[in-house]
C-alpha cells in the first residue's frame, strides 16, 4: 500500500510533533522551589525569588533562620523545619545553603562530639545527609546544596571548607543532589576571599558585606542570577 500525504497534513503531523516535544521539555521543568537556609542564604533567598517570580510557571517559597544550622538542632531543628516546609509547599526542587554557624559542639545518641573530632565530621555528614533524605522523601525531585563562600576570617574559613568537604560527599552518594560550587563566581582566586569581583567589562563589583560573611545586595543578585542560569539555563 502507497500513502501519500498533502503538504498541509505533514505540516500538521510537524507541528503536532513539535507540540509534543515543547510540552514534555516544559514539563520536566520544575514548577515549585522551595529556599531554605541560615543567615547567609537570606539575602540570597529575596534575590531568588524576585528573579525567579519572572518566569512564568514557578512557584517559589522560602524560609530562612539567622543564626542556626544542623550542629544546634537542640535549638532550631532544621530537619523538623524542612520536613514541614516540604509537606507545605510540595517543592519539584529544594536550594540550600547553610552551615556558617555550625563550628559548635552536636549532642548525639547521648554524647557530645566536638568541633576537630572524626566523630564530629561523621555526625554532621550524617544530618547533612538526613536533610537531603527528607527533602526526597517529601517528593523534591533535585537539591541543589549551595557550596559556602569564601570567608575573610582564617578560622571560619577553615570550617566552612570543612562543612563543604562533608556536604559535598553527601551530595555524591545521592543522584538526585548537585552540590553547587559558587567559590569560583564569588571569589577573583577561589580559596581566598574576595569582597569584590572583576566584572567582564573590567570593572569591579562589590558583593560581600562589611562584615566579611554575608552578602550585600549585588552579591546576592548575582548568585542568585548565576544559580539560576546552572538550573534552568537562560
Amino acid at each position: 500500500m502507497t500513502w501519500h500525504l498533502s503538504l498541509r497534513a505533514i505540516f500538521t503531523i510537524c507541528c503536532a510533533a513539535l507540540f509534543l516535544s515543547v510540552t514534555e521539555t516544559t514539563a520536566q521543568q520544575p514548577t515549585r522551589v522551595l529556599i531554605v537556609g541560615d543567615s547567609i542564604m537570606q539575602a540570597v533567598a529575596r534575590s531568588l525569588e524576585r528573579q525567579l517570580a519572572r518566569r512564568d510557571g514557578v512557584e517559589v517559597s522560602s524560609h530562612t533562620h539567622i543564626g542556626t544550622g544542623l550542629a544546634r538542632l537542640d535549638l532550631y531543628d532544621w530537619h523538623e523545619k524542612i520536613r514541614t516546609e516540604v509537606a507545605a509547599h510540595r517543592p519539584d526542587t529544594v536550594l540550600i545553603m547553610i552551615g556558617a554557624n555550625d563550628n559548635q559542639a552536636m549532642r548525639t545518641n547521648g554524647q557530645v562530639v566536638r568541633p576537630g573530632s572524626s566523630e564530629w565530621e561523621r555526625e554532621y555528614a550524617r544530618r547533612a545527609g538526613e536533610a537531603m533524605d527528607i527533602m526526597l522523601r517529601g517528593g523534591a525531585q533535585r537539591i541543589h546544596w549551595l557550596e559556602l563562600p569564601d570567608m575573610r576570617d582564617a578560622r571560619l574559613q577553615q570550617d566552612v571548607t570543612l562543612i563543604n568537604r562533608l556536604v559535598r560527599a553527601e551530595c555524591d552518594q545521592r543522584p538526585e543532589a548537585t552540590y553547587q560550587e559558587t567559590r569560583s563566581l564569588l571569589s577573583r582566586e577561589p580559596g581566598t576571599y574576595s569582597p569584590y569581583i572583576i566584572q567582564a567589562n573590567g570593572m569591579p563589583l562589590d558583593i560581600r558585606s562589611g562584615d566579611g560573611i554575608h552578602f550585600n545586595r549585588r552579591g546576592a543578585d548575582l548568585l542568585a542570577e548565576r544559580m539560576i542560569e546552572r538550573i534552568w539555563g537562560n
